[in-house]
């Protein structure tokens, strides 16, 4: 996403009064969370364990933020 539509999004949901976050994943490609099934790679596509790795926390986080576990 190139940083002017980025910026007109987060003004919108800002200005919408949304709760929101945005994370960018510095130098991340799409499909960076998903390891190669063959060597194939298309331009703009690559895996990036490191940030894979902090993704899936911050999805984990979301998630226990969003939908808390009640006993």
């Amino acid at each position: 996403m190139p940083p002017a539509q980025r910026e007109a999004f987060t003004a919108e949901l800002q200005a919408a009064g949304v709760d929101w976050r945005l994370v960018v994943y510095g130098g991340a490609l799409h499909a960076f969370h998903h390891p190669p099934v063959d060597q194939t790679m298309l331009p703009g596509v690559g895996y990036h364990p490191r940030h894979a790795q902090r993704a899936w926390r911050d999805i984990l986080d979301l998630l226990t933020e969003c939908l808390p576990i009640t006993q």
